[in-house]
């Protein structure tokens, strides 16, 4: 019997952009954890002990100097994909959901399948 545990493999942070449907929404700072799933445990015979998916999850604060914040914070509200491009030139599909009433950042979690899209991709 296996039981499954996450590796944190990669904590990307900084400064980027938030798009909704291919347009600018806010500059952003962001940070995310990356984590690979793994099995601990005994596992069956024959079965190998392989890294699973990806679980992606963060969190994004609208930067101050954004100009029409409140049409900001209600396209970062509506629900809708938006896309997040990182310092590094990847992207990543996400939805955002406001975190608690205290703290300006939004929480994000994956839109699509789970993983960067890299710009070479295009």
């Amino acid at each position: 019997m296996s039981r499954k545990t996450y590796k944190t493999i990669e904590t990307p942070s900084g400064s980027g952009e938030l798009r909704k449907a291919g347009a600018h929404l806010a500059k952003v700072f962001y940070h995310l954890q990356v984590r690979q799933e793994t099995s601990v445990g005994e596992l069956a015979v024959g079965q190998e002990d392989r890294p699973g998916g990806l679980d992606i999850a963060g969190e994004v604060t609208v930067s101050q100097d954004e100009p029409m914040q409140a049409q900001v914070l209600k396209g970062m509200n509506s629900g809708d994909l938006l896309t997040l491009y990182l310092a590094d030139g990847r992207r990543l599909d996400v939805y955002a959901t406001k975190g608690d009433a205290f703290s300006d950042a939004y929480r994000i979690v994956p839109g699509g399948p789970a993983g960067f899209i890299s710009e070479q991709q295009n």
